[in-house]
């Protein structure tokens, strides 16, 4: 584990983060989102299979 020198290692500091609230997808913009992962799956592999050669 990583620490800082300056910190001794009995130290133990708990943190606690702000966490964003969830919000509600719709399905239309699910859809929407595997579509362009799909597209550029796509596009990815069309591009870098003929580079195997």
């Amino acid at each position: 584990m990583w620490r800082h020198e300056h910190v001794p290692v009995t130290c133990s500091e708990v943190v606690h983060m702000a966490a964003a609230r969830p919000t509600a997808t719709s399905p239309g913009s699910i859809k929407r989102i595997v579509a362009a992962s799909l597209i550029g799956t796509t596009i990815e592999w069309y591009d870098n299979s003929f580079d195997q050669g």
